[in-house]
């Protein structure tokens, strides 16, 4: 087995992180009162609200914690607890919403695709004409099935029925085009230990439209808890926009520090190139499984997600026999976690700082691994495809 350091992970997250970002981590030391920790703090929240297409006014909140807290104090702070609310699922992460809106009293509806699909936009409205809804749940990309959803037409449909519209960007921000205030997305939440490129801890939160303000304020006094209303963070996380100490609960120093040195890079890339090179490396590498005689989960080109893709393996191969076959050649890939999906599937996650080269040595493992467990494969016919669409990508 080759040494861990050289180990490739193509997870849909964590991701590898990159050397200097590890390095802040461990040069310098963060006092979370300290003048220089809140000017810090501040230029994470002005990189976030850029990175997800926020105005410049648009409140964000970073808060320690994971993504799934991340979805839980969105809509606790932005949706009365009295109303409706409709999730649009597209597979296991699409279900949690639902779970945490139940678990926390609000009436659930959930409208679920099928496998590999999105929900069909008339389905959405004729639920919605219903009535008496307050707001829509949906996850940008569903990591599951790796089926991205259609951001701008969700939030047009939102709009035309006055219901917030709350989106899970985990797997999605910083790697897929998004531009939330002017496409309308209410609220936007990720976390840091996907394309946002920072180790696992920070669960952050944008407010993108002038509706998910009105709707957090009117929300404010409604919040049961301490540590998840928002209101009380606000008032820190202005704070640290002016440069001034402020406190409410102990931030995570380092990963703050981590997540600003990694914002930095994002945007010295750029965000358009940036998405680019995600579409890119995903269509090569589902140009590749496809040449291998492998089927991806997502339906269609059209629905595919730019940083994760779940991929059906020949019948009778075993995902655990081969995550471990992939691990011993120093690459790593996710098992399945749609129920529908266990037994018969892999994950492969391409987003971050995974280059072209991740892509063609997973490719050329997977074929070998898959070769040497009986499946029909053709050796480099995937590699081809792969280097063939990276060449007409100019990667």
């Amino acid at each position: 087995m080759y040494p861990d350091e050289r180990r490739i992970l193509m997870t849909p997250g964590p991701v590898v992180f990159s050397i200097d970002v590890l390095r802040v981590m461990a040069s310098t030391v963060y006092e979370h009162t300290s003048p220089d920790f809140a000017v810090l703090h501040g230029s994470v929240i002005r990189g976030f609200r850029v990175v997800v297409g926020a105005r410049s006014n648009s409140p964000v909140f970073v808060i320690p914690g994971s993504g799934t807290l991340a979805m839980e104090v969105a809509l606790l702070n932005t949706v009365d607890p009295r109303s409706r609310v409709l999730v649009v699922s597209h597979g296991f992460f699409g279900d949690r919403w639902g779970e945490i809106a139940r678990a926390n009293g609000y009436d659930v509806t959930v409208l679920s695709s099928e496998l590999g699909d999105v929900v069909p936009l008339d389905s959405i409205v004729e639920e919605l004409s219903r009535g008496g809804y307050g707001a829509m749940l949906v996850s940008h990309v569903e990591t599951s099935t790796g089926v991205r959803a259609d951001l701008v037409k969700l939030a047009s449909i939102a709009r035309r029925f006055d219901v917030l519209l709350v989106a899970d960007g985990v797997s999605s921000v910083a790697a897929e085009p998004l531009s939330c205030s002017d496409w309308g997305v209410d609220v936007v939440v990720t976390a840091s230990q996907k394309a946002l490129e920072t180790p696992p801890g920070l669960g952050l939160i944008a407010l993108c439209t002038e509706r998910a303000v009105q709707a957090f304020n009117e929300n404010s006094g409604r919040v049961r808890g301490y540590y998840a209303r928002l209101s009380s963070w606000a008032k820190v996380m202005e704070a640290y926009e002016r440069g001034e100490v402020a406190y409410y609960a102990t931030p995570a120093t380092h990963l703050i520090a981590a997540l600003a040195r990694s914002l930095e890079k994002i945007q010295a890339e750029g965000l358009e190139r940036r998405f680019k090179r995600h579409r890119a490396l995903a269509r090569a590498l589902r140009a590749g499984l496809r040449a291998m005689g492998l089927e991806v989960v997502a339906r269609s080109e059209e629905i595919a997600a730019n940083t994760v893709t779940a991929v059906y393996l020949p019948e009778g191969v075993s995902p655990a026999e081969v995550r471990k076959a992939m691990m011993e050649g120093n690459i790593v890939v996710a098992m399945p976690i749609h129920p529908a999906l266990r037994g018969k599937s892999i994950r492969i996650g391409h987003m971050g700082s995974v280059n072209h080269n991740d892509v063609i040595a997973t490719i050329a493992l997977l074929e070998r691994v898959l070769k040497r467990m009986g499946a029909n494969i053709k050796l480099g016919a995937g590699l081809q495809a792969t280097q063939e669409t990276l060449y007409e990508e100019l990667l």
